[in-house]
């Protein structure tokens, strides 16, 4: 049987400090976590960042976490953000968790990661060529793949029904969405 780790004590590298990387920490803290953060830019109003988590560079996230959890979005800066030379930089036995955007990591450096134990455990709810899922992560018992179902629930689909009528009616008052729309169509294709 393999030991797992208490969070207690551990260090929380929270990659992504929006209102999903935000909402996340205010829950992970209920655990004992020591938490920092890294974002384009450190978060000002209080309530981005409810923990009073500490901004660190990236490569300090890297090389100090214990636990990295990624919540970004995916454009040009971030697509392949963590790949080999990232993995290198990080704490042998992290724990890897990402559940915003597949091609965030590069799967064939994680594989490898996990391989040397640099890697102790990965939570995947996303993957690099979706739908696909890199055979290694499949057979590896270090792993934990789930499908994207973050929004699987009634009161979610609920309230993004709701989001959108109100982004409707806001063009059509206002001339302008309440929430951007990210992707292009050329993207989506």
């Amino acid at each position: 049987m393999v030991l797992g780790h208490d969070p207690d004590g551990k260090t929380l590298g929270i990659l992504g400090m929006g209102g999903i990387g935000s909402a996340f920490a205010l829950r992970a803290a209920t655990f004992g976590f020591d938490m920092q953060y890294h974002n384009r830019n450190p978060v000002v109003h209080p309530s981005s960042n409810p923990t009073n988590a500490r901004y660190v560079s990236f490569d300090a996230l890297l090389r100090t976490s214990d636990v990295i959890s990624i919540h970004l979005p995916l454009n040009h800066a971030t697509r392949g953000m963590i790949g080999r030379k990232e993995f290198r930089k990080m704490k042998a036995g992290v724990v890897i968790v990402n559940t915003a955007r597949g091609k965030i990591i590069d799967e064939d450096a994680l594989v490898e990661a996990l391989e040397r134990d640099k890697v102790f455990a990965a939570g995947l709810d996303v993957y690099e060529k979706e739908p696909e899922i890199h055979p290694a992560l499949i057979k590896s018992d270090k792993v934990v793949l789930m499908p994207h179902v973050g929004t699987a629930t009634v009161e979610t689909q609920r309230k993004m029904e709701l989001l959108v009528i109100d982004n409707v009616r806001n063009v059509l008052q206002r001339g302008s969405l309440l929430t951007p729309v990210v992707e292009s169509r050329k993207s989506r294709l």
